[in-house]
């Protein structure tokens, strides 16, 4: 299992990660700072299984989350081919990081961790290559008032999950029935076993309206919350390294979605050959050396023709 490091300097914290042999890492697009020379860059989707299906849910997958909760088509992934490794990566903007423990219970289990993990929009930075990612979809209220959005990464399965915060990460644990009221817009990730709401701040709408607080989120447990202590602000001044992140980001995006059209494009064709020849009535063998033949309504005519012809004779 890789090791996480959090190292916070002044308002920035960056993630070193101590490899072993065969540790696999995946990464958000461009979070990479350093590396040594025993570790191999690759990219892929996050298809959560091999084979046919695997290939479809890691495309369809990945365009989910490009498209939806703004994160990126691809993975960056971080593969250890020598004894030993290490890489730093960072998210893009300034804060600390957060390294969350992912652990589906397996039988015989002592119950820690946390079997599944919700993350905000722009929040993942990376996870070991056991943890699984997925988009969901939550609530009408949630969506539009919590400033999480309406779609949502699921992290499960079992490994570390570090998430990028804006300012300080703070971590409340609650117990069964414990209530957590957050301000929305701090949300960063929480315990799939958490419940919460969205009311408001206070019982009146004068109260709420002179308080400045507006909207806030009721959490209540048993579960993890973890929450950030400043709030990102909806109009961004810009700077080369995001304008750099979403062209790094758009890039990805198209070259993931005209791979997508591609494949699909070939299934298409050849779903269509196939009800084609069943359509006509033909079948298709292969032979012992490696050719085919193919048979149908002609050869059977051609048969008959030459049966036909010998009684004749």
């Amino acid at each position: 299992m890789a090791e996480f490091e959090v190292l916070r300097g002044g308002s920035a914290s960056s993630l070193r990660i101590r490899f072993r042999p065969g540790d696999v890492i995946k990464a958000e697009s461009d979070a990479l700072v350093s590396k040594t020379s025993t570790i191999e860059i690759g990219a892929g989707m996050d298809s959560g299984g091999g084979g046919l299906g695997g290939l479809v849910g890691g495309l369809l997958g990945g365009a989910a989350r490009s498209m939806l909760t703004g994160e990126s088509f691809f993975l960056q992934t971080f593969c250890c081919t020598g004894s030993a490794g290490e890489v730093l990566v960072a998210p893009s903007e300034q804060g600390d990081i957060a390294v969350l423990d992912v652990r589906r219970p397996m039988p015989g289990d002592q119950p820690q961790g946390c079997a599944a993990v919700m993350v905000t929009n722009g929040a993942f930075l990376c996870a070991e290559g056991g943890v699984d990612i997925q988009t969901r979809v939550q609530g009408a209220a949630q969506g539009l008032f919590s400033g999480s959005g309406f779609f949502l990464m699921r992290c499960s399965g079992r490994g570390r999950l570090a998430v990028s915060c804006l300012g300080s990460c703070i971590r409340y644990d609650l117990q069964a029935g414990e209530k957590r009221q957050v301000d929305n817009g701090h949300l960063v990730a929480w315990a799939e076993s958490v419940h919460y709401t969205v009311g408001m701040a206070t019982t009146s709408i004068f109260g709420t309206l002179a308080s400045g607080e507006g909207i806030m989120c009721t959490f209540t447990g048993p579960g993890s919350v973890w929450i950030q202590s400043h709030r990102p602000q909806q109009v961004s001044t810009g700077g080369q390294k995001q304008k750099a992140n979403q062209q790094v980001g758009l890039g990805g995006t198209i070259v993931g979605l005209c791979f997508a059209c591609v494949f699909i494009i070939f299934l298409l064709l050849f779903a269509g050959a196939f009800l084609y020849a069943i359509m006509n009535g033909e079948s298709v063998e292969w032979g012992g050396d490696g050719g085919s033949t193919r048979r149908g309504n002609g050869g059977r005519r051609a048969i008959s023709g030459r049966t036909k012809m010998a009684d004749e004779f």
